[in-house]
């Protein structure tokens, strides 16, 4: 993150009005930039004491402590919200797995039909083939052997 795009989102931050990433990428360019982070508690303590003076509340002693308050409880949020994604994921990770566990479990025990193995077979194309042949040679044959005057 840039350093004018997160000062254009220290308001926001300020009103709680960033969404996670936003807020997430926010306060880690926060943390490692000097100059955003003084931006900030300039920004911090000028609009959370106006704010204080409009809702004739007393002002605060110390915006800075208030900052970092506000920095941790953001960072806890994100933690928090990240946490719960992932134990979503796992727990319908864990669920696809069960799933699919008693799936397999349950079709393990299914009675199947037994297979009927073929112990004699009703296609005999070769074979017919084969005897049809050695027929038409024998009539041939004799017919030959006849015409010859030899006999069969």
């Amino acid at each position: 993150m840039t350093c004018m795009r997160a000062q254009s989102l220290i308001t926001p931050f300020i009103n709680d009005e960033l969404n996670i990433k936003e807020l997430e990428e926010f306060i880690e360019h926060v943390r490692s930039c000097k100059e955003c982070r003084e931006e900030l508690e300039v920004y911090y303590a000028l609009l959370t004491a106006m704010k204080q003076l409009d809702e004739d509340k007393n002002l605060s002693d110390d915006f800075s402590m208030e900052l970092s308050a506000k920095l941790e409880k953001a960072q806890e949020k994100i933690i928090h919200i990240k946490f719960a994604y992932y134990r979503k994921k796992g727990i319908l990770i864990f669920i696809i797995i069960m799933l699919a566990f008693f799936i397999s479990f349950q079709y393990a025990f299914i009675s199947q039909e037994k297979e009927n193995p073929v112990t004699e077979s009703t296609f005999k194309l070769r074979t017919e083939f084969q005897k049809r042949r050695y027929e038409l040679i024998d009539i041939e044959l004799k017919e030959k052997l006849e015409d010859q005057g030899w006999d069969y």
